[in-house]
């Protein structure tokens, strides 16, 4: 029983297609969103509320606090057993998430990476804590790995430092690191589903999904973690939660942390679709409504039998 992997930009309605389907084929969700599985950052994840997860099995949300250090090989070492034991089962499980480097770890493996050095990242942050640091950084990791540089916001600081720990380390760009290597582990078979939505409207959709995490709280939310967590933990630089943290810092106000949200939410949706795009084996359908995504879902499992 192959599991199923929902993908697509953000907005496309991956998470309610999976929960439809679920439901519809006796699956069990299991996230490979590297947000959702801290545990407390609800809102800025767009994580499913507890009601939804009372719906059918959730697995690999809330899974670690966010000052523990995680990356994808420790996510494809937990997801790969969670998926083999709901197949044990005779269940299905039902891939969703917005972190394709997770899901590719899981599904082609990933090399053993340079571990963590802290002196040295210790070096890098004094550098990111300068007036434009983050910036300086980015544009050193452009030069040094433009697949990176150009995979990579320059927002995104702990995988800026991440990138260019393992460059200093290794003299290896972490781009090549992360391609899959022949013999790291067996691949793992999947139908992969795809939603894509024209951009106007993905645009729109993305613009409302950000004015409704700001509407319910995004700002408090952060605070609230703000004062349990280091300001370097790793989910403090996703988007939304980066914003909200230069706003509860008065370094930003609402209205330009909305603005600046959206911006960054639109650039990572093209990002994650050309991403996709060189992934083998996606079969494609139109996220316009969630009916006919779903009726459209069921036809392309019933032909893949």
């Amino acid at each position: 029983m192959l599991p199923i992997v929902i993908a697509g930009p953000t907005g496309t309605g991956k998470s309610e297609l999976a929960l439809r389907l679920a439901e519809a084929i006796g699956g069990e969700i299991v996230n490979y969103d590297s947000v959702q599985i801290y545990r407390d950052f609800d809102i800025g994840s767009a994580k499913p509320t507890p009601e939804t997860r009372a719906r059918v099995p959730h697995h690999l949300f809330d899974i670690i606090d966010a000052d523990v250090d995680f990356n994808a090989a420790d996510y494809a070492r937990l997801a790969r057993p969670t998926c083999e034991e709901i197949v044990a089962r005779d269940r299905r499980p039902i891939l969703a998430g917005g972190t394709f480097f997770y899901l590719r770890a899981l599904l082609h493996g990933l090399p053993e990476m340079p571990g963590r050095d802290e002196s040295l990242r210790a070096r890098i942050r004094t550098v990111a804590d300068r007036p434009r640091g983050n910036v300086w950084l980015h544009r050193w990791l452009s030069k040094i790995d433009p697949q990176s540089g150009r995979r990579i916001a320059p927002a995104d600081r702990h995988r800026v430092e991440r990138a260019l720990e393992v460059w200093l380390l290794t003299g290896s760009p972490i781009s090549e690191w992360e391609r899959p290597a022949a013999g790291t582990t067996q691949e793992m078979a999947a139908i992969k589903i795809g939603l894509m939505l024209e951009r106007r409207l993905l645009v729109e959709r993305l613009d409302r999904r950000v004015d409704a995490m700001y509407g319910a709280g995004l700002v408090d939310e952060t605070r609230a973690l703000l004062a349990r967590f280091p300001r370097s933990a790793r989910p403090f630089g996703a988007i939304g939660y980066a914003e909200a943290v230069m706003v509860a810092s008065g370094e930003m106000n609402v209205d330009t942390a909305i603005a600046e949200t959206k911006r960054r939410t639109r650039a990572y949706a093209k990002r994650q679709m050309t991403w996709l795009r060189s992934e083998r084996n996606v079969q494609w359908i139109e996220a316009t409504s969630c009916d006919e995504t779903f009726a459209a879902a069921m036809r392309l499992l019933k032909e893949t039998k």
